[in-house]
Protein backbone atom coordinates (compact mmCIF):
# COMPACT_ATOMS: atom_id res chain seq x y z
CA UNK A 1 0.00 0.00 0.00
CA UNK A 2 1.10 3.09 -0.75
CA UNK A 3 2.57 5.60 2.03
CA UNK A 4 1.33 8.87 2.49
CA UNK A 5 4.52 11.39 3.50
CA UNK A 6 2.87 14.57 5.05
CA UNK A 7 5.17 17.64 4.74
CA UNK A 8 4.89 19.66 8.02
CA UNK A 9 6.64 22.84 7.87
CA UNK A 10 6.80 24.75 11.31
CA UNK A 11 6.64 28.18 12.15
CA UNK A 12 7.16 29.93 15.50
CA UNK A 13 6.06 33.75 16.27
CA UNK A 14 8.81 35.98 17.27
CA UNK A 15 8.77 39.90 18.69
CA UNK A 16 11.66 41.35 16.31
CA UNK A 17 12.84 44.80 16.88
CA UNK A 18 11.57 47.24 19.05
CA UNK A 19 8.21 48.60 18.88
CA UNK A 20 7.90 52.04 17.25
CA UNK A 21 4.68 54.13 18.43
CA UNK A 22 3.05 56.94 17.35
CA UNK A 23 1.67 60.01 18.56
CA UNK A 24 -1.36 59.54 20.90
CA UNK A 25 -3.61 60.79 23.53
CA UNK A 26 -2.53 61.10 27.16
CA UNK A 27 -4.46 58.70 29.35
CA UNK A 28 -2.83 60.17 32.59
CA UNK A 29 0.07 62.49 32.50
CA UNK A 30 3.38 62.65 30.52
CA UNK A 31 6.69 63.56 31.35
CA UNK A 32 7.59 66.92 30.74
CA UNK A 33 3.80 67.96 29.77
CA UNK A 34 1.09 70.12 31.12
CA UNK A 35 -0.91 68.04 33.65
CA UNK A 36 -4.18 67.24 32.11
CA UNK A 37 -6.13 65.99 35.34
CA UNK A 38 -4.77 69.62 37.75
CA UNK A 39 -6.45 73.20 37.10
CA UNK A 40 -4.54 75.96 38.81
CA UNK A 41 -5.78 77.95 41.86
CA UNK A 42 -5.33 81.27 42.20
CA UNK A 43 -3.86 82.45 45.28
CA UNK A 44 -4.72 86.22 46.08
CA UNK A 45 -3.09 88.14 48.84
CA UNK A 46 -1.41 85.73 50.90
CA UNK A 47 2.31 85.57 51.23
CA UNK A 48 2.58 81.92 51.27
CA UNK A 49 0.75 78.60 49.49
CA UNK A 50 1.29 75.41 49.98
CA UNK A 51 0.92 72.42 46.87
CA UNK A 52 -0.10 69.01 47.58
CA UNK A 53 2.50 66.56 46.03
CA UNK A 54 1.55 63.09 45.32
CA UNK A 55 4.03 60.74 44.14
CA UNK A 56 2.81 57.45 42.35
CA UNK A 57 5.67 54.16 42.20
CA UNK A 58 3.85 51.14 40.93
CA UNK A 59 3.76 48.73 37.70
CA UNK A 60 2.41 50.08 34.65
CA UNK A 61 -0.55 48.93 33.14
CA UNK A 62 -0.69 49.26 29.49
CA UNK A 63 -4.71 47.77 29.37
CA UNK A 64 -5.82 51.01 31.68
CA UNK A 65 -3.89 53.89 31.90
CA UNK A 66 -6.43 55.26 33.78
CA UNK A 67 -5.40 56.41 36.90
CA UNK A 68 -4.68 60.13 36.61
CA UNK A 69 -1.92 59.79 39.51
CA UNK A 70 -0.03 57.39 37.07
CA UNK A 71 2.68 58.73 34.77
CA UNK A 72 2.19 57.51 31.11
CA UNK A 73 5.18 56.34 29.43
CA UNK A 74 7.06 58.34 26.91
CA UNK A 75 4.60 57.57 23.43
CA UNK A 76 7.80 55.96 21.82
CA UNK A 77 8.27 53.62 24.72
CA UNK A 78 6.97 49.82 23.84
CA UNK A 79 5.81 49.60 27.37
CA UNK A 80 2.17 50.39 25.66
CA UNK A 81 2.36 46.86 23.97
CA UNK A 82 0.32 44.33 25.43
CA UNK A 83 -0.96 42.01 22.58
CA UNK A 84 -1.61 38.02 22.87
CA UNK A 85 -0.37 36.35 19.88
CA UNK A 86 0.32 32.13 19.56
CA UNK A 87 3.21 30.24 20.85
CA UNK A 88 3.68 28.55 17.40
CA UNK A 89 1.66 28.24 13.85
CA UNK A 90 1.60 24.87 12.01
CA UNK A 91 1.05 24.46 8.62
CA UNK A 92 1.77 21.61 5.93
CA UNK A 93 0.46 19.45 2.60
CA UNK A 94 0.38 16.00 1.66
CA UNK A 95 -0.30 14.23 -1.81
CA UNK A 96 -3.98 14.40 -0.84
CA UNK A 97 -4.51 17.83 0.01
CA UNK A 98 -5.06 20.49 -2.31
CA UNK A 99 -2.81 23.38 -1.48
CA UNK A 100 -1.46 23.90 2.24
CA UNK A 101 -3.93 23.39 4.94
CA UNK A 102 -3.18 25.30 8.11
CA UNK A 103 -5.29 25.99 11.66
CA UNK A 104 -6.93 29.29 12.25
CA UNK A 105 -4.91 31.62 14.70
CA UNK A 106 -5.72 34.75 16.47
CA UNK A 107 -3.98 38.42 17.51
CA UNK A 108 -5.83 39.94 20.77
CA UNK A 109 -4.97 43.77 21.58
CA UNK A 110 -5.11 44.10 25.38
CA UNK A 111 -3.70 47.71 25.30
CA UNK A 112 -5.78 50.76 25.38
CA UNK A 113 -4.28 51.95 22.41
CA UNK A 114 -4.31 50.55 18.99
CA UNK A 115 -1.95 48.72 17.55
CA UNK A 116 -0.35 48.01 13.81
CA UNK A 117 0.94 44.54 13.40
CA UNK A 118 2.70 43.53 10.40
CA UNK A 119 5.52 40.68 9.41
CA UNK A 120 9.13 42.03 10.03
CA UNK A 121 11.17 38.98 8.71
CA UNK A 122 10.22 35.04 7.62
CA UNK A 123 13.21 33.45 8.08
CA UNK A 124 14.56 29.85 8.42
CA UNK A 125 15.39 28.59 11.60
CA UNK A 126 16.58 24.85 10.70
CA UNK A 127 20.17 23.46 11.39
CA UNK A 128 21.40 21.59 8.73
CA UNK A 129 22.28 17.67 9.55
CA UNK A 130 25.42 18.07 8.41
CA UNK A 131 28.63 19.82 7.19
CA UNK A 132 27.60 21.51 3.98
CA UNK A 133 24.12 20.47 4.06
CA UNK A 134 21.18 21.90 3.34
CA UNK A 135 17.84 22.80 6.19
CA UNK A 136 14.57 21.52 5.09
CA UNK A 137 13.78 24.99 4.63
CA UNK A 138 16.82 25.56 2.01
CA UNK A 139 15.69 22.46 0.43
CA UNK A 140 12.46 23.48 -0.36
CA UNK A 141 12.69 26.99 -0.94
CA UNK A 142 12.44 27.08 -4.94
CA UNK A 143 9.22 25.18 -4.57
CA UNK A 144 7.47 26.43 -1.62
CA UNK A 145 4.98 29.66 -1.73
CA UNK A 146 3.95 31.12 1.51
CA UNK A 147 1.23 33.13 2.32
CA UNK A 148 0.11 34.68 5.61
CA UNK A 149 -4.22 34.87 5.14
CA UNK A 150 -5.59 37.76 7.43
CA UNK A 151 -8.73 36.28 7.27
CA UNK A 152 -10.49 39.48 9.09
CA UNK A 153 -9.18 41.73 6.07
CA UNK A 154 -9.50 39.08 3.47
CA UNK A 155 -6.02 39.28 2.59
CA UNK A 156 -2.34 37.75 1.68
CA UNK A 157 0.70 38.67 2.94
CA UNK A 158 3.88 36.57 0.97
CA UNK A 159 6.05 35.19 3.57
CA UNK A 160 8.30 33.21 1.07
CA UNK A 161 8.03 32.95 -3.10
CA UNK A 162 9.70 30.69 -5.49
CA UNK A 163 10.55 33.93 -7.82
CA UNK A 164 14.27 35.51 -6.35
CA UNK A 165 13.70 38.42 -8.48
CA UNK A 166 10.07 38.93 -6.84
CA UNK A 167 10.76 38.00 -3.16
CA UNK A 168 8.52 38.80 0.10
CA UNK A 169 9.06 42.14 0.80
CA UNK A 170 9.16 43.01 4.94
CA UNK A 171 7.89 45.13 6.71
CA UNK A 172 4.22 44.01 5.70
CA UNK A 173 1.39 44.91 7.63
CA UNK A 174 -1.10 42.57 8.77
CA UNK A 175 -3.58 44.95 10.08
CA UNK A 176 -4.30 47.76 12.58
CA UNK A 177 -5.69 46.42 15.65
CA UNK A 178 -8.61 48.52 17.90
CA UNK A 179 -8.01 49.21 21.49
CA UNK A 180 -8.62 46.96 24.22
CA UNK A 181 -10.16 43.55 22.63
CA UNK A 182 -10.00 43.93 19.25
CA UNK A 183 -8.94 41.24 17.54
CA UNK A 184 -7.86 39.41 13.93
CA UNK A 185 -7.86 35.68 12.79
CA UNK A 186 -5.24 34.68 9.97
CA UNK A 187 -3.62 31.41 8.48
CA UNK A 188 -1.15 30.04 6.20
CA UNK A 189 -2.11 29.26 2.77
CA UNK A 190 0.27 28.51 -0.67
CA UNK A 191 1.75 25.14 -2.02
CA UNK A 192 4.51 23.38 -3.14
CA UNK A 193 5.01 23.59 -7.11
CA UNK A 194 3.24 20.66 -9.28
CA UNK A 195 5.66 17.61 -9.52
CA UNK A 196 6.90 17.77 -5.98
CA UNK A 197 7.15 14.22 -4.61
CA UNK A 198 5.75 14.03 -1.79
CA UNK A 199 6.89 10.30 -1.28
CA UNK A 200 10.48 10.60 -1.83
CA UNK A 201 10.79 14.32 -0.25
CA UNK A 202 9.30 14.00 3.78
CA UNK A 203 10.71 17.67 4.91
CA UNK A 204 9.95 19.36 7.95
CA UNK A 205 11.15 22.94 7.60
CA UNK A 206 11.32 25.36 10.58
CA UNK A 207 10.85 28.82 10.39
CA UNK A 208 10.88 31.92 12.69
CA UNK A 209 7.80 34.59 12.09
CA UNK A 210 8.78 38.01 13.08
CA UNK A 211 6.46 40.38 14.03
CA UNK A 212 6.88 44.17 14.79
CA UNK A 213 4.50 46.39 16.97
CA UNK A 214 3.44 50.08 16.39
CA UNK A 215 1.08 51.93 18.87
CA UNK A 216 -1.06 54.05 17.58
Amino acid sequence: MKKTQFVALFGVVAFGGAALLGPSAAFAYEDGQPDPNTQPQEVKKQDSATIPAEGTFKEFDPTDPTDPTQPDPDPTDPAWVDVKIPTKILFGQTDVSTGIISPLYEIENLSSKGVKISVNDFKDSGTPGGSGSQTDAEKISDKLTLNLTNKTANRDIALHTTDPQNPAQFPAEIGTLNPTGDKLEFKLSGGVATGFNFEKNALNPQYDLVLKFEVQ
